[in-house]
C-alpha cells in the first residue's frame, strides 16, 4: 500500500513580482552563472534530478527559478562538474538501482507527494539514431565510461523512484529514436507504467532550434502529471499536451549568432590551435579539409564535392581487405555547417573524427569547449573539470539548458501554480530575451 500523498501547494503569490515579463526571443545573448544563481534564488519550485549528468537540465530548471534539492549521477567526472558549479548540492554518486525514494526524502526533507518535479534522462544508446539499436539490446555497453549490461532498463528505475516519491510532475528527456520503430514499444510501456503509478503521460519531440538553442537538436520530452494534480486544476487528458509544451519560436539562432564573437578571444584561439593540431593527426583529416569553407549548404564527406576522394578511400579499403562502411556511416557523417544555420546535434564523440563529427564552419577542427558550451546554451563560465576531449563529450551528452528552461517555465505556469492561470496567461521566457 502506497503512503498517503501530502499535497503541498506552492505558495508563491509573494514571489510572482520577481518574475519579469519579456517578449519572444529575438537575439542570442550569452549569460553567466551569476545570472543562473539569481534566478534560482527565487525557489519557485523544487526539483530532484536523476541521471543528472554535468547539470544541463538542472541549469534549465534554475533559469526558471527552480531549486534543485538533490541529484544522482553515475559518472564520477560528471558529478564533479555538477558540484563544481553548484557545490553543496545533496547527492548520491552511484548506480540509481541502489538509490531509494526514502534516501532522497531523508536528504531533502521532503515527504511523499511534496516534490514538484522529478527530472531524469536515462542513457540512450539502444535508441540513438547513430547507434546499433536493437542489435545491441541487453548486451554489455560502455556507458559513462563504464561497461554495463541492460542500461536500457534504467528507465524503470526512474518509474520506481516516481512511485516512491509521488512528485507532481515527472520530466524525462531522451533521444528522438525512442519514438521510432521497435523503440515505440518501450515508450508505450513507459506510458503504461506511469499510468499504473497514478500519472497521465504525454510526449513530444522538441527541436532545440525553435527554443533558443543554436543547434538542430531533436529530443523527446516525456512529461507525466499526477492525476490528482490534473483534477485539482480541472485539466482533461486531451488538453495536457497543449498545456505542458511551450509553443515553438520562429526566431532561429545560427552558429554565427552563437560563436562569431569568440573567434578572436585568447582562450578560444589557444584551444582552437590545439584542436587543429589534433585533427591533423587523424587519418581522415585529408578528406575533411577538402570540405569548402562556410559552404552554401551543409556538406559531408561523401557529398558530390568530395566524392572522388571518398571513392579513392573506398578502393584503398578494399585492397586492404577492410570491411567497408555504408555511405551513411560514421565516416560519411563528418560534415561542415554554414555560418547562417544552426549547428547539427552535438554528440558525445568529442575529438573523434568519425561518428557525428561536425566541423567548424571555416576551420578544419571541431568546436572548442567554449563554442560547444555556447551552442548547447550553457553559461559562459560553466566549469568543466575533465580533459578537453572529456569536456567536449560531456557537453554533447547534456540536456540543452534553454530547451529545458522553456519547458519547465511552461510547466511551472500551467501545472504547478494553477492560481496564476487566471491572472497570467503565461510568464514568458526570461533569458536570452529582451523586452
Amino acid at each position: 500500500m502506497n503512503p498517503p500523498i501530502v499535497r503541498s501547494g506552492l505558495q508563491l503569490s509573494d514571489k510572482v513580482s520577481h518574475t519579469k515579463l519579456y517578449g519572444r526571443v529575438t537575439k542570442f545573448q550569452p549569460y553567466l552563472m551569476k545570472d543562473v544563481l539569481k534566478e534560482s534564488s527565487q525557489n519557485l519550485f523544487t526539483v530532484v534530478s536523476t541521471f543528472a549528468g554535468g547539470g544541463g537540465s538542472s541549469c534549465g530548471y534554475k533559469l526558471s527559478g527552480g531549486d534543485c534539492l538533490f541529484v544522482n549521477e553515475f559518472q564520477k567526472v560528471a558529478m564533479q562538474d555538477y558540484l563544481a558549479n553548484w557545490p553543496g548540492t545533496p547527492n548520491i554518486c552511484g548506480d540509481i538501482r541502489n538509490v531509494t525514494g526514502k534516501q532522497i526524502m531523508e536528504l531533502t526533507g521532503l515527504k511523499v507527494g511534496e516534490l514538484d518535479i522529478l527530472d531524469g534522462s536515462p542513457p540512450c544508446p539502444p535508441f540513438s539514431m547513430s547507434g546499433t539499436k536493437q542489435a545491441g539490446w541487453g548486451k554489455e555497453k560502455t556507458a559513462y565510461g563504464v561497461k554495463q549490461k541492460n542500461i536500457e532498463d534504467l528507465t524503470w528505475e526512474q518509474i520506481r523512484i516516481t512511485n516512491e516519491l509521488k512528485p507532481k510532475v515527472v520530466v524525462c528527456e531522451n533521444v528522438k529514436g525512442l519514438t521510432m520503430t521497435y523503440a515505440k514499444e518501450h515508450l508505450q510501456r513507459m506510458v503504461n507504467d506511469f499510468e499504473k503509478c497514478g500519472y497521465t503521460t504525454v510526449f513530444r519531440v522538441m527541436k532545440g532550434q525553435y527554443y533558443g538553442v543554436p543547434q538542430k537538436r531533436e529530443r523527446v520530452f516525456i512529461v507525466s502529471v499526477r492525476n490528482d494534480v490534473m483534477d485539482d486544476i480541472g485539466l482533461p487528458f486531451m488538453c495536457l499536451d497543449s498545456t505542458v509544451y511551450p509553443e515553438p519560436d520562429t526566431d532561429v539562432h545560427t552558429i554565427h549568432d552563437a560563436i562569431n564573437d569568440l573567434q578572436k578571444t585568447n582562450q578560444n584561439m589557444s584551444e582552437a590551435y590545439d584542436l587543429r593540431m589534433a585533427m591533423e593527426k587523424s587519418a581522415k583529416y585529408k578528406w575533411m579539409k577538402r570540405l569548402p569553407k562556410n559552404p552554401d549548404k551543409v556538406v559531408s564527406v561523401g557529398d558530390d564535392v568530395v566524392t572522388p576522394w571518398f571513392d579513392k578511400w573506398i578502393e584503398h579499403r578494399k585492397k586492404r581487405g577492410k570491411v567497408l562502411p555504408e555511405r551513411k556511416n560514421s565516416f560519411y557523417q563528418s560534415r561542415r555547417v554554414p555560418w547562417n544555420q544552426p549547428s547539427h546535434t552535438l554528440s558525445e564523440q568529442g575529438l573523434q573524427t568519425s561518428l557525428g563529427v561536425h566541423l567548424h564552419p571555416e576551420e578544419d577542427r571541431v568546436y572548442t569547449t567554449l563554442e560547444a558550451a555556447r551552442i548547447m546554451t550553457l553559461p559562459e563560465d560553466y566549469k568543466l573539470t575533465g580533459k578537453l576531449n572529456e569536456n567536449l563529450a560531456r557537453i554533447g551528452l547534456m540536456v540543452a539548458p534553454l530547451c529545458m528552461h522553456y519547458l519547465s517555465n511552461n510547466i511551472y505556469n500551467n501545472i504547478n501554480i494553477p492560481t496564476l492561470c487566471s491572472s497570467l496567461t503565461k510568464v514568458s521566457i526570461h533569458f536570452f530575451c529582451f523586452a
